[in-house]
């Protein structure tokens, strides 16, 4: 079986396991033993379950839809693709469900930088704001992500109730209500 093969297997078993207990149970010999490995084994590939789990929430939600072609993020297709990846949370509820809460920030970091990058990325194309030093776009970008990343968070504990689009609508107005607050500030 070739490594990346490996590798996968040991994804798809914590995944599997997440269906049917919370991530703070599972342990890295249940991980083995659900993907027909040893203990060595997983620790050639992971450091760590929180590693795996990294790993895990980039294979199943994040890089999913990318595996044939990468992703390019543009002003003209942010808005589906970003309902995409919620549609993506949505469809692994139960996975998200049982790991987040117990993950000690790791869904936050690799959310946080990956939804970062891609809002550096639009940033960087918006005209208006050429002009900016690189840094005050990208930190700008890692403050938008947080906020998003948190109604995400919020929309998780209420069971997911509302629609991805809904949500998206959520964090741009979020946005757009905290930029409208700067301009009322620069003026007082």
């Amino acid at each position: 079986m070739a490594a990346s093969e490996t590798k996968e297997r040991i994804a798809e078993s914590l995944a599997s396991l997440l269906n049917h207990n919370t991530f703070d149970k599972i342990t890295v010999r249940e991980i083995a033993d659900e993907a027909e490995v040893h203990r060595k084994t997983f620790y050639y590939y992971f450091a760590d379950k929180y590693e795996l789990l990294a790993f895990v929430y980039q294979r199943f939600i994040v890089e999913a839809p990318r595996r044939e072609k990468p992703l390019t993020i543009t002003l003209e297709n942010w808005r589906p693709e970003t309902i995409q990846l919620f549609e993506r949370i949505a469809d692994h509820s139960k996975l998200f469900l049982n790991a987040y809460p117990y993950d000690d920030g790791v869904w936050r970091q690799s959310t946080n930088e990956f939804v970062a990058a891609r809002l550096s990325i639009l940033l960087h194309a918006m005209p208006e704001y050429r002009y900016l030093k690189e840094d005050v776009i990208d930190t700008s970008a890692e403050f938008i992500a947080a906020g998003a990343i948190g109604i995400i968070n919020k929309w998780a504990n209420d069971g997911f109730k509302a629609s991805p689009r809904t949500v998206l609508d959520q964090i741009t107005t979020a946005n757009r209500l905290f930029n409208g607050i700067l301009d009322r500030w620069k003026l007082s």
